[in-house]
């Protein structure tokens, strides 16, 4: 029934009144038709019982005197004026025929002899039966009790069907009209149900559109017409909403352009930071403590004592190890190769590094092609690796780690898998409660650049950091 819920409540109103009024047509008919048949069959058998005690009355003294010519001549003169009357019989108490009416032979079907009984209560006995000519209804009536003999009326129902289908098709003619008549109210009153609700329907799609500033037509005081008034009200409680909430879109993208300016900035002071601490540690630092260990070197050559000799061997050697840290620190915090040979180069020396001093097995698979990317992405991905490989030595008692750097259509994809113990649920939380944003800062740092950031971690199967960045400015 797919197809009912479907259906317009304008065909739905029509059809349910047409259909009630059609129901109840049918009903009244049956009800009429029945009535009416059963009161012509009444009036018929009446009529046929006044005529025949009205023959009988008559025929007595007649039968007696055997004068048949005088029953002849009277049951002729009645069938012939009335119109109903099909045929008059006289019988003697036997059953016998005495006088009839017909011109020739009986019509078929007509019982010649009765099983005769006292009369009822009406003083008659009535039979109904077909023959050629049709249904015949024959009205019985005793002369003196059926002493003397019987008068039999056939009384025809032709003109009773005849009246009957004639008022049958004016009760259809009046069934037709009605129905027309309420369709058209029907329709009528559909229209005034549906026009309003269509009017709610295109201020909905409307509003579904985001245009806030539709109105409905108010026409009638009714419940179409106070829902359409309680629509108006709602139509105008969603404009000042959205009003408010454009205003508050606004002032958010004005804070998040600001937010995204200061990080911004924040990450390029950081890196210049890093830059001119890395400059400073190899330029003045480590030429200091160069300079430092060349003293040293003059000293040992002069000195004749061996155990000043031994402590200025081991100064000298602290001092190598300080300028080794210096050294690492200041590759570390920016490393030259990084702008020298690009991000590859940079990311593979750092992993090296990193497996040998922690001794992890890392494994690096490189794009076959090369990378040509700018510097703010570059750095991006490095401080990524440096910042995974970091909570991984930490964190993660991972065994193996496996990095891999490709570029895609339009973006470059860094995607870092350990075998580790995994992050259980809602130690993100916790770490970002306690300030420890690494793992938000690499992300922040991607979002900066339109990119997308995932992290996925199984207690006890490893952690996949995937991070995906379109390459939008070459160098």
């Amino acid at each position: 029934m797919k197809w009912l819920r479907q259906l317009s409540i304008y065909y739905k109103i029509n059809g349910i009144i047409i259909s009630m009024l059609l129901l109840l047509s049918i009903i009244i008919g049956f009800i009429m038709m029945d009535t009416t048949t059963k009161l012509l069959d009444q009036q018929i058998e009446k009529r046929g019982a006044e005529i025949a005690a009205y023959v009988a009355a008559l025929s007595s003294n007649d039968i007696l005197l055997d004068d048949n010519y005088a029953l002849f001549d009277r049951i002729n003169q009645t069938k012939s004026n009335t119109e109903d009357v099909r045929y008059i019989l006289i019988t003697d108490s036997a059953g016998r025929i005495l006088a009839h009416t017909f011109a020739g032979n009986l019509p078929k079907g007509l019982p010649i002899k009765l099983s005769l009984y006292p009369k009822d209560e009406d003083g008659y006995q009535t039979m109904k039966f077909s023959s050629n000519e049709g249904p015949i209804r024959e009205v019985i009536v005793p002369i003196e009790n059926g002493a003397i003999g019987y008068v039999r009326v056939g009384m025809s129902e032709k003109s009773t069907q005849q009246l009957l289908s004639l008022k049958l098709y004016e009760f259809f003619i009046t069934t037709l009209l009605v129905c027309l008549l309420a369709a058209m109210g029907s329709t009528y009153l559909a229209y005034l149900i549906i026009h309003p609700m269509r009017n709610l329907t295109k201020a909905a799609q409307q509003i579904q559109q985001g245009n806030f500033y539709v109105q409905t037509e108010i026409k009638t005081e009714d419940e179409v017409g106070r829902l359409a008034g309680v629509f108006n009200e709602m139509i105008e409680s969603l404009k000042e909403k959205d009003f408010e909430n454009n205003r508050l879109l606004k002032e958010l993208r004005a804070k998040e352009e600001i937010r995204t300016v200061l990080l911004n900035k924040l990450f390029t002071i950081q890196e210049d930071e890093r830059k001119r601490i890395s400059r400073e540690l190899h330029d003045e630092t480590s030429q200091s403590m160069a300079s430092l260990l060349a003293y040293m070197k003059v000293l040992l050559s002069k000195l004749t004592d061996e155990k000043q000799r031994v402590l200025l061997l081991d100064a000298r050697n602290v001092a190598i190890n300080v300028l080794g840290g210096l050294r690492k620190m200041a590759v570390e915090l920016r490393p030259p190769v990084l702008d020298d040979l690009g991000i590859v180069a940079a990311m593979d020396k750092y992993i090296t590094n990193f497996s040998n001093q922690q001794d992890l097995m890392v494994s690096f698979f490189p794009p076959d092609e090369k990378l040509i990317i700018n510097n703010q992405i570059a750095l991006t991905l490095y401080r990524i690796l440096q910042e995974s490989l970091t909570n991984i030595s930490k964190h993660a008692y991972a065994t193996s780690v496996n990095i891999t750097l490709e570029q895609d259509t339009g973006s470059i994809i860094l995607r870092i898998d350990d075998n580790g113990l995994g992050i259980r649920s809602g130690a993100l939380e916790a770490a970002r409660q306690k300030n420890r944003l690494g793992i938000y800062g690499m992300k922040e740092r991607v979002e900066l650049l339109g990119g997308n950031f995932t992290f996925h971690s199984i207690s006890g199967q490893g952690t996949t950091i995937t991070v995906i960045i379109p390459i939008t400015c070459l160098e």
